[in-house]
């Protein structure tokens, strides 16, 4: 067996064992099983197999609960972006969505070609092991083909990792705030997510994340470019990360804007991780940069076929569907419409930043395709007041941050609508540093 849990599975002969048969699908099932028992345990299944599930039995023989599908979790902070858009009356104009970081571009035509043709197999299921796409992202990124997996998001990759890798009372290292996805998987399995505040940058903060690394640390969660804030690890924050954090502790890097990142002469994270000598994964997306957030296709590059084989017997069989897969597959190979995008996102960036340094405000650096400032007036009003005039920004949802909103980087149009918007919004707040109207707007490039 091998593992990456500093204590293996229990097999002595005390333990509460249960025999398992050649039937396949059972076989797979208690795999699985052993999986989240052994944190990361992997075992290669053979006529018997036995299984140490006394965690399970307990939880088996606990007293029925009235609600036991009850969430475990504290509520999440309330969405109200999605509320304010909800009241918005359904005759009004259209509004502009610059709070879900999608991308305001259509995908690559061939993309979309590809996507009309496979809906024509859809009476039949998608490949399992997505063989075609892995084989194209191996060629492209140098990992292995049997060492990446995908998934319906990284979203769902996420939440596979926490359920496999850890137990109540576990603990988590991530940055705060982050990606929301990733303390709600945490919570999920009753795990403890040790929050650890950006730099002043808005990067994650290697050395305080290392500082906060104890005994009973099981994974711990780096993003870069990391949301809200946009901001970007060093080369050499991220090689603290790799070869810092214990060989028996899960480093996952959430590379949601990679492409964002990489377009900003950010570091070759994947470069730096293949150094590292214990489990990691890279976690990134087709939803952002290759505007396909509507078709649900992530990855996970990983540091073992013993990773990915646990991420895929924990994950859903079949997914990402027939549809999205070709079109991820034809984006990925669609370079020229990828600069494209990248350009254009950087060209606006640049615009909203500018706008905003005029208007008297603080911009924060960014390499992704949103741009984060705080205001003079409490975010959840400022969100608001941009409804109000036909936007959609998003605040930070972050007790410590609550004057901070996060406006995703849209077409030039966008751009001057915001900047407008922005401009009459802090007008009216008597924010003094607005010398003119003019100033607002950046002229277009």
């Amino acid at each position: 067996m091998k593992t990456f849990a500093e204590k293996p599975v229990d097999y002595s002969e005390d333990a509460t064992y249960i025999t398992v048969t050649t039937q396949l699908g059972i076989v797979l099932l208690s795999d699985c099983l052993l999986l989240a028992l052994g944190r990361f345990s992997y075992l290669h299944c053979h006529d018997n197999v036995r299984v140490n599930i006394d965690g399970i039995i307990r939880l088996i023989e606990q007293p029925p609960q009235s609600a036991w599908i009850r969430s475990r979790l504290p509520a999440r902070p309330v969405d109200q972006a999605a509320v304010i858009a909800r009241s918005r009356p359904e005759a009004a104009a259209p509004l502009r969505r610059l709070h879900l970081n999608e991308s305001p571009y259509p995908p690559s035509p061939h993309a979309i070609a590809a996507m009309a043709a496979a809906a024509q197999n859809t009476n039949r299921y998608p490949d399992p092991s997505t063989k075609e796409l892995c084989a194209e992202l191996s060629t492209r990124t140098g990992v292995a083909a049997s060492q990446i997996v995908c998934g319906h998001g990284s979203e769902e990759l996420i939440n596979v990792l926490c359920t496999l890798g850890l137990r109540e009372a576990d603990e988590v290292v991530l940055p705060a705030p982050t990606f929301p996805g990733i303390p709600a998987a945490v919570g999920v399995r009753n795990a403890v997510a040790v929050r650890i505040k950006l730099d002043g940058q808005g990067a994650n903060d290697a050395d305080a994340m290392l500082a906060a690394i104890t005994p009973r640390t099981r994974i711990v969660f780096c993003c870069t470019p990391n949301p809200p804030s946009g901001g970007l690890m060093s080369a050499e924050a991220v090689r603290e990360m790799a070869q810092r954090v214990p060989d028996h502790v899960l480093l996952v890097v959430d590379e949601a804007y990679h492409e964002f990142g990489r377009h900003a002469d950010g570091p070759d994270v994947l470069e730096i991780l293949r150094r590292r000598r214990g489990p990691w994964v890279d976690l990134r997306t087709f939803s952002k940069a290759y505007s396909l957030a509507g078709a649900r296709v992530g990855y996970a590059l990983c540091s073992s076929v013993e990773v990915t084989d646990a991420i895929r017997y924990g994950k859903t069989m079949y997914g990402p569907s027939t549809v999205p897969l070709a079109g991820a597959l034809a984006a990925l190979r669609d370079d020229a419409h990828l600069a494209d995008a990248l350009n254009a996102v950087a060209r606006e960036r640049a615009r909203i930043t500018e706008g905003m340094t005029r208007l008297g405000l603080k911009p924060m650096a960014t390499a992704a395709n949103f741009v984060s400032v705080a205001l003079p007036m409490p975010a959840i009003d400022a969100m608001t007041r941009f409804h109000e005039l036909g936007i959609l920004v998003r605040d930070w949802r972050d007790a410590d941050h609550r004057h901070e909103i996060r406006v995703t980087v849209g077409t030039a149009d966008d751009t001057d609508a915001f900047l407008g918007a922005l401009r009459t919004i802090l007008q009216t707040t008597n924010m003094t540093a607005v010398d003119r109207l003019s100033g607002a707007v950046v002229q277009r490039g």
